[in-house]
């Protein structure tokens, strides 16, 4: 009897056991997964995310419910991360203030060590916006207006340290240009800015495309690598001889730790919702390009970016633009 029950006791051990097993090892995801944004929502990147969202969501079986939490420089999800369980649960969108912000605040994060990167998904379409009866047709008629009167043309830009701002920075470095820079808490605030004849010119992405359309703002020059589709007369800064970019894509991660298989999952879910029909149809809408890099190649782009951030604040430390 006492074999008996013995045995009934580790048969019983061995199927808890193996009820564990199967559970982890169960398809994942078995939940709705939580997928933290660091924008409000109805912005133009909050678009795009809920719209790849819904297709990842229909390839994985299960919702993906976005987690708005706008503020400290977009690090909000960066931070959440790393407080999350690494079960896939629980995913985080990384813009580009991610990998400064560690070289301007203490931050409870490190680009290097605190995320599992899953997948880079698109890049801002910047170009310098100017009201549509602004005095200046191109960018050399507004170099040369602001080499006659160094500091008078004002330009707008969110942040003080944002990327559209220091890039604006690096631009009158290089030509040799003085603007007066002004930042603005948001995007919204510069484009009525420029509306209401405030400021002279800013950077805007895809917050621009509904007022550039309605003829009431344009483009003089991209601040792309390359002409983008849907303004395809709007030369590059580059091609003028100013080799300056704002590079500042957005992707997604969990935290560190996250079992490559579940990584592999939301990559391929991913992947198919931001070249689906209905990814493409916002990202056309917004002016943006698909921007895709997966886990590795994602990583590898991170640690690169950092280290030219943690160069980019020394400078701005230098010239007293930050404490």
């Amino acid at each position: 009897m006492q074999f008996i029950a013995r045995h009934r006791h580790a048969l019983t051990l061995a199927t808890l056991c193996l009820a564990a097993a199967t559970a982890w090892g169960q398809a994942y995801p078995q939940r709705p997964i939580t997928l933290v944004v660091p924008y409000g929502a109805g912005g133009p990147t909050d678009q795009h995310l809920r719209a790849v969202a819904e297709e990842a969501g229909k390839a994985l079986g299960q919702a993906i419910v976005l987690d708005n939490r706008p503020g400290a420089s977009g690090t909000n999800a960066a931070a959440m991360l790393t407080r999350a369980a690494p079960d896939g649960y629980t995913l985080g969108v990384l813009p580009a203030s991610v990998y400064r912000e560690p070289f301007i605040n203490k931050v409870p994060f490190d680009p290097a060590s605190s995320f599992s990167y899953v997948i880079l998904l698109s890049d801002y379409a910047f170009g310098l916006a100017v009201k549509a009866d602004a005095p200046w047709k191109s960018w050399k008629d507004l170099a040369a207006d602001a080499a006659r009167r160094p500091g008078k043309i004002n330009i707008g830009a969110t942040g003080a340290v944002g990327t559209p701002r220091i890039v604006m920075d690096e631009v009158g470095e290089a030509a040799r240009l003085q603007f007066n820079m002004i930042p603005f808490k948001g995007d919204a605030e510069v484009t009525n800015a420029i509306l209401g004849g405030h400021i002279d010119a800013a950077p805007l992405s895809g917050v621009a495309v509904p007022h550039i359309d309605a003829g009431k703002m344009r483009y003089l020059v991209m601040l792309t690598p390359q002409r983008v589709k849907r303004y395809p007369q709007v030369p590059t800064l580059k091609e003028l001889g100013i080799d300056a970019v704002i590079d500042s894509p957005y992707g997604i991660a969990g935290p560190a730790g996250m079992e490559p298989a579940r990584v592999k999952v939301v990559h391929d879910a991913f992947k198919k919702a931001l070249e689906s029909v209905a990814g493409q149809r916002v990202l056309d809408q917004l002016n943006q390009p698909i921007n895709y890099l997966g886990p590795e190649d994602y990583r590898h782009y991170a640690l690169a970016t950092s280290a030219r951030e943690k160069q980019r604040v020394a400078r701005l430390r230098a010239k007293g633009l930050i404490e």
